[in-house]
């Protein structure tokens, strides 16, 4: 039997096919200030259950289990999913879709929601809650603090790691301060340590994914002043574009594939700059595209209002 507090429970979220469990329909859910269930069989016994508000899916599985359940409740629902030939085609069947790309676009479908990369539950109000917690624990580092987030998929030879390494050892020279580094996971030890060790004696503070310490890569964030990325990771670019600081890419991006059209997208609407050893800051607006999405979502179902 469902607990009490599922059995309040306004939205339903299906998700499958989503590496690491949590997918658009999660991060949307999370933004809809309710509580939500996520539901791993959609086979499950409706008497058991209040009908939801709403149903969020991902995942062509999930989207036809949700399809199922809306005939049977006559419950809204509305589809996450990445923009292409087959989900504009299946879009039509839901009442609402949320399409993301990696570049931006327009379309003539009132019941199609564009979204600019993929939905993440990394927000402003998370990195305000990471800085509050984190604050007190890197207080003593000296400003301006620079966040690091060293990622795989960075492309490159031994030299051009130094060579990135020393250009942001020079700068740290120049502005004074302290570097904040989280390794993520699958990067190479010796890429590591070339690029920590071309940093030469700047005050720096270095995390590797796998550590047993809690997971700081938001807190450096919310703590600092700027924050680099190295690599080709766009869950990791979604997650630094979300914040309020100057967001520089340590290298410049391919043309081809779905990181190098993300980045050049965000370089085009100048919300992301290629780093020239200068860490000054720019009007920009932190991507939240997740919770413009809820705030749409919300708006359209006037069902939710009351939630």
């Amino acid at each position: 039997m469902p607990s009490e507090g599922a059995r309040q429970t306004s939205v339903w979220v299906l998700e499958t096919g989503q590496p690491g469990g949590i997918g658009p329909a999660h991060a949307l859910a999370g933004r809809l200030g309710c509580t939500f269930l996520r539901l791993k069989d959609a086979q499950l016994r409706e008497e058991d259950w209040p009908l939801p508000g709403l149903i969020l899916t991902a995942g062509v599985k999930a989207g036809l289990a949700g399809l199922s359940l809306r005939r049977k409740m006559q419950v809204p629902v509305v589809h996450c999913g990445m923009r292409g030939a087959a989900t504009l085609a299946f879009s039509r069947l839901f009442d609402e879709t949320v399409l993301s790309a990696f570049h931006p676009y327009e379309t003539t479908n009132v019941h199609v929601i564009p979204v600019l990369g993929p939905l993440s539950v990394v927000s402003p109000e998370l990195y305000e809650r990471a800085g509050r917690l984190w604050q007190e624990r890197l207080e003593h580092l000296p400003q301006p603090r620079i966040a690091v987030r060293l990622e795989s998929g960075w492309n490159a030879v031994n030299e051009e790691v130094v060579t990135a390494g020393r250009q942001l050892e020079m700068a740290l020279r120049t502005f004074g301060g302290s570097i904040l580094i989280a390794v993520g996971a699958s990067v190479p030890n010796e890429m590591v340590e070339s690029f920590v060790n071309a940093l030469g004696s700047c005050f720096k503070l270095v995390w590797r994914h796998g550590e047993p310490d809690d997971d700081p890569s938001l807190g450096f964030i919310a703590c600092a002043d700027a924050v680099i990325v190295y690599g080709s990771r766009i869950s990791t670019l979604v997650e630094v574009a979300a914040s309020s600081l100057p967001v520089f890419l340590g290298h410049v991006p391919g043309r081809l594939g779905a990181y190098g059209r993300f980045a050049r997208s965000l370089i085009e609407q100048d919300n992301i700059r290629v780093f020239d050893s200068d860490f000054s800051p720019w009007p920009r607006k932190p991507l939240d595209e997740a919770g413009r999405v809820a705030f749409i979502i919300k708006r359209r179902f006037a069902l939710l209002e009351s939630i």
